[in-house]
């Protein structure tokens, strides 16, 4: 199977199965042939290609029962296995399907369920398929495949048309209409449903309808919440670095992957500017990036209004995301997603942007923060600041207070050179960005050109540049060189030509920080060899022997 799209660790994928074209999210229906389910009395078979696999009787330990057992592998493809899961899952090495034989049994058990798929994922990475039987609606199957499922079967909607209930992706309805037809009801809007799915797969963006989807019922939303707390570090593996709009309309929006990789990056990665001396504190904008916005192209002309403005940070306090320096909002997530502007805060989002506010002071020295935020102090209660905003900062009084409060508390410093500004400026940035090996990278350079167009120069060699477009520095083989140095994002390949891109059955080994969208340095025998961009993350590329590891931009000739 290839995989065509992904978002997050749902995919489309394609490829062939017993001489038959199939997809994924793939539905198995009983009775298909090559690939189907088959019922007897007292059990059932999956047919998979050449492989008869064997489901076990239907009367089995429950999965209270805590009896865990090992998973049983028919030949090198197919592995079965029952909840909980075994200490020993050496057997899911090299599976090509894993089959959850009792997954059933977490319908009532959404916990239990998000804990179980995440798990999976993380000891069967990425290679195999997943198939969860009886498990399937048209009110999960969004938030399965966001989970990692892969293939489903029909064996709920039949059993749920039965009892007379028609299944909707909001919810489950009671119906006089005869059996037959509501079962045929259901398989219609499963098929809607999955290719919903697949079209937001395609587009990057199923959390969106994952969100959406999980307030259809109480399991789903106990089993969305719990995934996100528990199982964050699988899916934010797969969650690129880059991406496209997004909408943040739901409270579980606060703890998508992106998002909360921001925030933990801003509290494990990113160190303010050293030489600034006093903090800004602004409101978001509607428009990204938000220095394009009227409001903020205002508070740019009121901070900026001479030299002083190289000792004044800018810190924009938003939800869901809590914090973004001026130098992050063309980064992603910072300048792509979208919410809904009412002017009121939920507890839990005040919590987090006011916690955010005071860990990020605690860890980075200023000696005068002023509030333009116009919040009514909210964000910012119990934090010892000068406000300048008095409930409206777009107001022409407010603006000129903000603009004669900077000059004011500035005009005790020295002015910083604007080159000096700008490279204490990058340095952030890249920190946000790579994590480490910032020093080696700037060591001697320079920066030129104008925000957010920027070039970091050593003499007259580009080293890396900064645009919007990309929300990132991009690094040339010069850059690329200092970076492997410090061993920052290296992908290890085999000793061929390289191309245009880099497939993962040519990698020996890559860092497990890389996520999709990195920049990337390649080496092959010690020496760099290439630079580029991930299309895996760095457990993939090291692990899978097919699909596109790196697309190369500069190669070493």
């Amino acid at each position: 199977m290839e995989v065509i799209h992904r978002s997050h660790l749902a995919r489309v994928c394609a490829g062939e199965v017993a001489g038959e074209t199939v997809d994924t999210p793939m539905a198995l229906s009983q009775g298909g042939a090559p690939l189907g389910i088959h019922k007897g009395d007292a059990s059932a078979e999956l047919r998979w290609g050449e492989y008869r696999v064997p489901l076990g009787p239907k009367l089995r330990p429950p999965i209270s029962a805590g009896a865990s057992e090992p998973p049983q592998k028919h030949g090198d493809g197919v592995v079965v296995l029952r909840l909980p899961l075994a200490k020993d899952l050496s057997a899911l090495d090299g599976a090509e399907l894993i089959v959850v034989e009792n997954a059933f049994e977490l319908r009532r058990e959404p916990a239990m369920m998000a804990e179980a798929l995440g798990s999976l994922r993380r000891h069967a990475g990425s290679r195999p398929l997943i198939y969860v039987p009886g498990l399937a609606d048209p009110s999960n199957l969004a938030l399965l495949c966001y989970m990692g499922v892969d293939v489903y079967d029909e064996e709920l909607i039949r059993a749920m048309a039965s009892r007379g209930l028609m299944l909707r992706p909001e919810g489950v309805l009671a119906s006089d209409a005869a059996v037959p037809e509501l079962e045929g009801i259901n398989r219609e809007e499963m098929a809607e449903e999955r290719e919903l799915v697949r079209a937001f797969i395609a587009s990057g963006r199923l959390r969106e309808l994952v969100d959406q989807r999980a307030a259809s019922s109480p399991a789903n939303t106990v089993a969305l919440r719990t995934f996100d707390a528990r199982c964050h570090d699988v899916a934010e593996e797969q969650t690129p670095v880059t991406g496209g709009m997004f909408r943040c309309n739901t409270p579980q929006s606060l703890h998508r992957p992106d998002v909360r990789r921001h925030r933990i990056r801003m509290a494990e990665r990113y160190e303010a500017p050293k030489h600034k001396r006093v903090l800004v504190l602004l409101p978001c904008s509607a428009r990204k990036p938000y220095h394009t916005s009227r409001s903020h192209r205002r508070f740019i002309e009121a901070i900026r209004s001479g030299p002083h403005f190289s000792l004044v940070h800018e810190l924009i306090l938003t939800s869901p995301l809590g914090l973004v320096p001026r130098e992050l909002e063309t980064f992603y997530p910072a300048a792509q997603y979208d919410i809904p502007v009412s002017g009121e805060w939920s507890s839990e989002e005040l919590g987090m942007v006011n916690g955010m506010l005071r860990r990020y002071l605690a860890a980075n020295h200023y000696d005068h923060v002023i509030s333009h935020v116009g919040d009514g102090g909210l964000l910012t209660e119990g934090i010892d600041l000068i406000d300048t905003s008095h409930g409206d900062p777009g107001s022409s009084s407010s603006l000129a207070e903000l603009d004669s409060t900077v000059r004011r508390l500035c005009s005790d410093y020295e002015t910083v050179a604007a080159q000096q500004d700008r490279l204490g400026t990058v340095r952030s940035m890249l920190g946000y960005q790579f994590g480490r090996g910032v020093d080696r990278l700037l060591a001697d350079a320079s920066v030129s050109g104008k925000y957010p167009y920027w070039k970091i120069m050593e003499g007259r060699e580009q080293i890396a540049m900064h645009t919007p477009d990309r929300g990132m520095a991009s690094l040339t083989l010069e850059g690329a060189a200092r970076l492997l140095e410090e061993g920052v994002n290296v992908v290890s390949c085999e000793d061929f030509q390289i191309k245009g891109g880099i497939f993962a059955v040519g990698v020996k080994d890559a860092d497990p920080a890389i996520r999709i969208g990195d920049e990337v340095m390649v080496e092959q025998n010690g020496a760099l060899a290439a630079t580029g961009v991930a299309q895996a993350c760095g457990r993939d590329m090291r692990d899978l022997d097919r699909g596109p590891a790196v697309k190369v931009r500069h190669k070493v000739r």
